[in-house]
């Protein structure tokens, strides 16, 4: 082992911050927490802020070469795209390349670590995506009790502590655009105004301005507008927004009007190497090659058209939940694309956290915590590791990243295809505990029609809103012992 990045001690450290996450995540569930929201926010920074003091010196290549020359090259009103120090660098518009010219400013200036600063956009974005979980559930119709343990729940997420604070990706900061457009639609409800559609839109635009995968949430926000004359309006909003963004990049970043067509290959075209998760990574594992996964014909051609498949198993996902939650619609088309395509970065195991947990399956907790365990063990023993030893261990992480997949698949909302509108959605505090409250025997075999008296204040419904959403296990005093899924799940 090397401990040239993190030492044996750090390692302990970070083992008991992320382990002191998971638990106070599961015993909210059991217990029904509902802290303020500053509360809430102080942890989120305290366990974001502990994992980047244990492990700032770990130094991601893109992080630390290719936001570092995105970084410098908008600030010197260079374009970041043709400026990238390699052909898989920096390939998407400038939005976050002013975040990092400030962070490298303050390298050139300051003579602060980049290695922190750069960190910082992606810890403070993960922070504004609790408030944006806590707004999601209100916007949807929930209680602002269960609005705030869904955001206290998200603020110690695995997943979500250790892409921001070890990876520094821009995933949070993606998150946090695409999900407040989410909540500004759903708060919209079925009158929603031209201008808050709009304004959806181009928060989804600025979005997919960090990268191009926030397009998925495009049909789901679609989803979420009442008429299709609204849904035109957003996706007006959408090209409006993303067209000013990339046709003022001449002047933002100094960029060629010439090589705008360009530039437009290259963001479509980037792709991450394959062999890296799942199918493809236990593919590689058991096939090996003269040449290494980038470079060889036979794994370059399973890359292209592995992505075209995976972009046809979301599509089946997209119309299979076409009638259900936006927020379902999210969780299902990001998730579809995690688990089929052949080669994604650990940070995109984040793409799902916000809108499952904001409105929750059985199994999303466990599968959350699996996937932040796995992820884990890439960020940090990993990287202890010498080249031989490494290689070793990411054999078995393979293996390990199929397991992973299955669970994800299963904490699916498979239950929930329909979401009927004209209905509040308080989805997000079913199976939510709370002191001295009993689940009544009997009120969970179907939904109280229209005129039915009012169920008493120390019981709980633990039927759904959707039709067809399987019900709850009932005549069990709440807080009791159950099984691993009572325990992990959201509802």
């Amino acid at each position: 082992m090397t401990f040239h990045t993190l030492t044996p001690h750090r390692l302990v450290v970070a083992v008991f911050l992320l382990v002191a996450g998971i638990v106070l995540m599961v015993v909210s569930q059991r217990r029904g927490w509902r802290p303020s929201l500053l509360a809430t926010l102080v942890l989120a920074a305290v366990l974001r802020g502990g994992m980047l003091f244990l492990a700032w010196h770990i130094r991601p290549y893109d992080l630390y070469q290719d936001f570092w020359h995105a970084g410098l090259s908008t600030l010197h009103h260079q374009d970041p795209v043709l400026n990238a120090v390699r052909h898989q660098g920096w390939a998407s518009l400038p939005t976050y390349t002013f975040l990092l010219a400030g962070a490298a400013w303050t390298v050139i200036h300051l003579h602060w670590s980049w290695l922190i600063v750069a960190r910082v956009p992606a810890i403070l974005s993960d922070l504004g995506v609790v408030v944006v979980v806590g707004a999601l559930v209100t916007a949807s119709g929930g209680s602002r009790d269960v609005a705030a343990l869904r955001r206290f729940q998200y603020a110690c997420s695995p997943i979500a502590i250790l892409v921001s604070s070890v990876h520094g990706q821009l995933e949070p900061f993606c998150l946090l655009f695409a999900f407040a457009a989410f909540a500004v639609v759903l708060k919209g409800g079925q009158g929603i105004s031209v201008r808050r559609t709009l304004a959806g839109g181009a928060l989804l635009a600025i979005a997919i301005s960090g990268q191009s995968w926030p397009v998925l949430f495009l049909p789901a926000l679609l989803i979420a507008l009442p008429s299709w004359r609204r849904r035109l309006q957003g996706l007006a909003g959408t090209a409006g927004a993303g067209a000013v963004l990339f046709l003022s990049m001449p002047l933002t970043v100094g960029t060629p009007v010439s090589a705008m067509p360009h530039l437009v290959k290259r963001m479509v075209s980037n792709q991450p190497p394959i062999g890296t998760w799942g199918w493809s990574g236990v593919w590689v594992q058991l096939h090996p090659t003269g040449l290494p996964p980038t470079q060889d014909p036979l794994w370059l051609n399973v890359g292209k058209i592995g992505e075209k498949i995976a972009l046809l198993v979301v599509l089946i996902a997209i119309f299979w939940w076409r009638r259900a939650h936006p927020l379902d619609v999210a969780t299902a088309s990001v998730t579809a694309l995690v688990v089929a395509s052949p080669g994604i970065g650990l940070q995109y195991l984040q793409w799902p956290v916000p809108s499952s947990i904001a409105r929750p399956t059985r199994l999303t907790l466990t599968a959350q915590i699996a996937a932040g365990l796995c992820a884990f063990t890439f960020y940090l023993p990993m990287n202890m590791l010498t080249s031989h030893n490494w290689q070793a261990t990411n054999r078995v992480m393979m293996f390990v990243s199929l397991g992973v997949v299955l669970l994800m698949i299963a904490a699916l909302p498979w239950g929930r295809r329909v979401w009927d509108r004209s209905r509040p959605d308080d989805f997000a505090g079913e199976g939510v505990a709370a002191q001295d409250t009993l689940v009544a025997d009997d009120v969970s075999a179907e939904v109280r029609p229209p005129g039915a008296p009012d169920v008493p204040d120390a019981t709980v419904l633990a039927t759904g809103p959707l039709a067809g959403y399987p019900p709850q296990r009932t005549g069990r005093k709440v807080g009791s012992t159950g099984d691993i899924a009572d325990q992990l799940g959201g509802t």
